[in-house]
């Protein structure tokens, strides 16, 4: 997936990238939400050389975003549904128990506590899952004028 924005800070060999908000990038977790939702920001492996207030080409790979699709989406299903198994075996088939539903829960909350600290290690080892391809000219840069800068502390 690319995505154009303005960097707005760099440090090392990274950038921050300001972009707006788009369906394909909105949820994907990449992102900080800024600039009341309206923009995102990125952090980015800075591979162009782009300086503060560049306008530049950002590259997400797109088997990233699909598989954090599936996890956030699909892994809590199919645990909520193994759950719902386990709690039916549990009860001996029983159509008048609540532990096929009692257990469907617990593993649906166990699944998202999964995908929450699988999160949190995966936000420690990659920090930089973009990557800034190419710093706009300005030609490109007049026809993609629907970027704004942010403000960050006041």
């Amino acid at each position: 997936m690319r995505e154009i924005g303005c960097v707005i800070s760099v440090k090392d060999d990274a950038a921050i990238v300001a972009m707006p908000t788009s369906k394909e990038c909105e949820r994907c977790g990449a992102c900080i939400i800024a600039g009341e939702g309206k923009q995102v920001l990125l952090l980015a492996k800075n591979t162009a050389g782009a300086s503060e207030g560049d306008t530049v080409e950002v590259e997400i790979a797109p088997g990233k975003v699909i598989a954090a699709a599936f996890i956030i989406y699909v892994i809590p299903i199919l645990l909520t549904i193994v759950g719902f198994l386990i709690g039916s075996a549990m009860a001996g088939g029983d159509p008048d128990s609540n532990i096929p539903i009692v257990v469907a829960i617990a593993f649906l909350v166990a699944s998202f506590v999964a995908v929450w600290l699988y999160d949190m290690r995966l936000r420690r080892v990659e920090r930089r899952q973009a990557i800034v391809t190419r710093v706009l000219s300005d030609t490109e840069c007049e026809e993609t004028s629907r970027i704004t800068r942010v403000k960050l502390g006041g």
